[in-house]
Order: structure tokens, then sequence, then C-alpha cells
């Protein structure tokens, strides 16, 4: 009785530790048994797939190399070019600064973000002082960049003579690229975006810097 049950013991023991090793060492899903399939190097069932994909699509990650995709909290800043339109163009340099929140999902790859931004530009004849508050969405599973989109509430408050301050709709695109050699929560940071003002202005920007998750 004790060798049968030293037997059933080894056995059993022996059996687990080998459905474990296949279930962590799979690449594709043929790697996997009928009924399953591969997620993140682990067989799971098929039901279970899109869960687990949808979870660590939106979710905050402890990855080393994920830089801005660590939380769903982002803030942004650097400098650019930025072109006023009114009648006659303007080129201007410029700092910006800004920051996103995500909110919730609209699929399990698209969280809806809100975000704002504000800029401080020097074009001939004046000061503008962009501001832009809106939503969007934020997509981690572009490789390894992050990208933000997004439209928004715009003005243009400025120190031009006797010039009105624009409103409008402002649209936005941002990129980040993680620099984890410098810091895990760094990302390499441009933006690119038009604002669509009243009065006749119009507010073009292209922007680089930095982007930190919070």
């Amino acid at each position: 009785m004790t060798w049968k049950s030293i037997f059933a013991v080894t056995l059993g023991a022996a059996l687990f530790a080998s459905a474990a090793a296949e279930a962590a060492s799979c690449k594709k899903d043929a790697d996997c048994s009928s009924g399953q399939v591969c997620s993140n190097g682990t067989c799971v069932k098929r039901a279970s797939r899109a869960a687990s994909d949808a979870a660590s699509s939106v979710a905050p990650t402890e990855s080393p190399i994920a830089g801005t995709r660590r939380t769903p909290y982002i803030g942004w800043g650097g400098v650019g070019f930025y072109n006023v339109s009114a009648g006659n163009s303007s080129g201007a340099f410029g700092l910006h600064a800004g920051g996103a929140v995500s909110l919730i999902s609209l699929t399990p790859e698209l969280p809806l973000i809100a975000w704002g931004d504000v800029a401080l530009g020097f074009p001939t004849g004046g000061t503008i002082f962009p501001i832009k508050l809106g939503a969007g969405v934020r997509y981690d599973r572009a490789g390894p960049v992050q990208l933000l989109g997004g439209v928004a509430f715009a003005f243009m408050p400025n120190t031009f003579s006797g010039a009105p301050t624009p409103v409008g709709v402002g649209l936005m695109g941002t990129v980040l690229y993680p620099l984890p050699q410098l810091h895990p929560n760094l990302s390499a940071q441009a933006q690119i975006g038009y604002d669509f003002l009243s009065d006749g202005f119009g507010l073009f920007g292209l922007t680089a810097g930095a982007g930190w998750a919070f």
C-alpha cells in the first residue's frame, strides 16, 4: 500500500510539472493542445484569451521598456514650431506642456482619454498662449510606440495689437517612444496639431519633447 501511494504521488507530481512546463513554453497556437491557444507565452483555454488580451492591452504594466504605458496618467512637455495664420502667416518658436488620463475602454485596445495642452509661442508682432482641452483615444499596441489622438475646445489668448481671442476646434496627434535606458517612466514625444479658430485665425503646431508616466 505504501509503495502504491508513493508511486501515485510521484506520478502526479511529474504530470503536474510536465503540464506546467508545457503551458509556459508555447510560442504559437500550434504548440498548445486541442482547445487551447497561446497567449503571452502560456497555453490557455481558447475562451479565456480574449479577456486576457483585453486586460493586458489597457492595464498598466511594470515592463521595464513600457515608458509612458506604465500607468493611465501621462504628462508631456517640449519645444517646437507654431505657425499662426490670420491673413498673413507668422512662424514662431514655442514651448508647450500637457497631459492625458485614460477614463474608460471604448474597445479592449482603445481607452477614452481626457487631455489638455497649453503652449507659449513668440510669433512676429506678439505672443500667443494656445490652450486646448478635449477628449480622444490612446493606443498602446503599435509596436514599441504609443499613439494618442483627439479633438478639443481650443482658444488662443494673444498680445497682438487689437486682435480678439479666437476660439474653435483643435486636432491633435501624439506619438511616444519609450526610453528605458534613461528611465522606465520616460518616453520621447512628438506632437502635431491644427486649431481651426474664429476671426480668420488658424494655428499649426509641430513639437518634440518628452513624456512621463505618473
